[in-house]
């Protein structure tokens, strides 16, 4: 099966170069307000908490460029013509905007709490958007760099979901649920949210993947996802 996505980056003169250096200046500048704030700030901040999600996004975007997943994104089609005029590919759309609805819209809503946060719409849109955008990437980043070393589609898929699923858990437990993310879980209802969520996700959009190849879908699913998730956690605004 032919790569879903290019070589890895190199130097081109072209726009998406500067687009990447301006990218770093951004992470070195955000590392260093967040060095610089968080020796008088102790506790959950909504200020650190956007700031370390800067980072997080900035180097999310900083892997795609590097991958050639960010260059696959912005020149190739949403869905071919060969995919619109696929009714197998109409169905397994559907399937994966269906697990979005009920992984999110359901069972992620069911088990999160707001503990009386303000709604500010603007704040939950914009951090979700770039939260999406940029765990998508990330998650395509993965696929990209483990599709350089096999051919095999099945292998590309099962390697991707272990690191993918591995990483996620980590991440969220260890890192972003404490130092991102506001309180917001339901304990009770932790499992239920990875096993009825969570993984059939990944299950459901990684197989659209490698079947379809349709990059540019991954990522909507995986954004339209955690826009979600910030929704109904009433992620705080940056103050």
């Amino acid at each position: 099966m032919k790569n879903i996505f290019p070589p890895f980056w190199k130097f081109t003169n072209s726009p998406i170069d500067y687009f990447l250096f301006t990218l770093f200046v951004i992470l070195l500048i955000l590392i260093f307000t967040l060095q610089t704030k968080k020796r008088s700030i102790t506790g959950y901040s909504p200020r650190l908490a956007w700031i370390r999600g800067g980072i997080y996004f900035a180097s999310c975007f900083i892997l795609s460029i590097l991958t050639g997943v960010f260059s696959t994104l912005i020149s190739q089609p949403i869905a071919t013509g060969e995919n619109l005029s696929n009714p197998i590919w109409w169905v397994f759309t559907f399937i994966c905007a269906i697990v979005i609805y009920i992984a999110y819209f359901i069972i992620w809503r069911r088990g999160t709490l707001t503990h009386g946060r303000e709604l500010h719409k603007p704040s939950v849109l914009t951090f979700g958007l770039l939260w999406g955008l940029s765990e998508g990437q990330l998650m395509l980043s993965i696929w990209a760099i483990i599709e350089k070393f096999s051919s095999n589609i099945f292998v590309i898929g099962i390697v991707s979901f272990l690191i993918i699923s591995t990483f996620k858990g980590l991440w969220q437990s260890q890192y972003w649920d404490i130092y991102v993310s506001p309180e917001h879980n339901i304990p009770e209802w932790n499992l239920r949210k990875v096993l009825f969520g969570h993984v059939p996700n990944l299950i459901f959009t990684l197989t659209y993947l490698a079947i379809f190849g349709n990059a540019f879908i991954f990522l909507l699913f995986q954004t339209t996802g955690l826009m979600i998730c910030t929704y109904y956690m009433h992620f705080p605004k940056y103050k």
